[in-house]
């Protein structure tokens, strides 16, 4: 059965038969905290906790076990798919984008500037798990697109307005 090992340093390395894992521990080049797996294995372990099944003979778990999350680490075992398991729904969250530029070049671009800002902030915040965060530069972007857009039709009715009033008056 061929294991993985992953040294101090956080580098991964295996396929290895048992055998080398036994002569690494022999020769110290990995203690009884290096964290191994094998196919099977739900997350990776401290040799220690393996060290009956490898045949260490002093390996046993003296130390107190890693805790779950570093016991993963980098290194979390692959995950078969499981097809009966539906996958995860994750909520769309727009980004305005589109509007953001249009309304930076047809409309007020310093208010069309601050919607492209809000806008680009979107992904990043939902690829980083931020989904209020990314939520939140949504709807500032869509905000800032609609304050642009109508700029121009405040402008143009106060034109419209100033021009009907300047013919009545003169």
């Amino acid at each position: 059965m061929d294991w993985y090992y992953a040294t101090a340093g956080g580098q991964g390395h295996g396929p290895v038969p048992a055998a080398r894992l036994r002569e690494l521990a022999a020769t110290g080049e990995i203690g009884p905290a290096t964290l191994v797996w094998r196919e099977g294995m739900a997350q990776w372990q401290p040799l220690a906790q393996v060290a009956s099944e490898l045949g260490l003979p002093g390996f046993g778990a003296s130390r107190p076990p890693l805790p779950p999350a570093a016991a993963a680490g980098p290194y979390a075992p692959p995950q078969a798919w499981d097809s009966a398991r539906p996958a995860p729904v994750v909520q769309p969250v727009p980004t305005y984008l589109a509007w953001a530029i249009l309304t930076t070049l047809l409309c007020c671009w310093p208010l069309g500037v601050v919607s492209i800002v809000h806008a680009c902030k979107v992904d990043r915040r939902r690829a980083e798990g931020d989904l209020a965060g990314a939520l939140e530069a949504s709807r500032k972007a869509r905000l800032w697109a609609l304050w642009s857009a109508l700029s121009v039709l405040i402008a143009l009715a106060a034109f419209v307005f100033l021009s009907v009033l300047g013919e009545l008056l003169g």
